[in-house]
């Protein structure tokens, strides 16, 4: 009778991130540095794959093994001046146990992966709300934490964030 009008879905970045705070015995955090400072190890969520393989994942491309992953945060970011993202998007921490491997630097030499000191780690971030993020989870990391932040652009550059909505425990003791 009639044709299937199927229009081919476009693929559209939700600017979904998923952190991984990996912590070895020696009381470190591996944390990852780039052009724009120190963050945490991280992607976007562009793929098709759960939430253990896209971490495991991640982690193998550093060339570490994880195990013990935890939900830790989970932060909703809104936008103010970037006209192509009007959406909410995700912000979650995992934390997970260092079981073995070598560190493997990327290619892209503008990336390196290290061990730093966790008590060290707060203040080298980048982003004072990525400071504010992972501050409790480092802190009382058997509890999810969340909360809300504006995160402001100014001609196409990174301004400032807001919290909108103060971080809160969404669960754990």
């Amino acid at each position: 009778m009639g044709q299937n009008n199927v229009v081919p879905a476009k693929a559209k970045d939700n600017y979904t991130v998923q952190y991984l705070m990996v912590l070895n015995s020696h009381k470190q955090i591996l944390m990852m540095k780039n052009k724009l400072g120190w963050h945490m190890p991280a992607l976007r969520s562009e793929k098709p794959q759960g939430i253990r393989e896209a971490l495991d994942s991640l982690a193998k491309a550093i060339g570490v093994r994880i195990s013990n992953i935890n939900l830790s945060g989970l932060y909703t970011h809104k936008f103010r001046g970037l006209p192509d993202h009007p959406e909410v998007s995700f912000r979650t921490y995992y934390t997970a146990t260092y079981l073995s491997g070598k560190i493997s630097q990327p290619a892209d030499k503008n990336t390196e992966y290290h061990w730093v000191e966790a008590n060290k780690a707060l203040p080298l971030l980048h982003f004072d709300f990525m400071k504010q993020q992972i501050g409790p989870i480092l802190r009382e990391p058997k509890k999810v934490w969340g909360g809300t932040f504006l995160i402001n652009w100014e001609n196409d550059q990174f301004k400032n964030s807001e919290i909108i909505e103060n971080i809160y425990q969404l669960g754990g003791n």
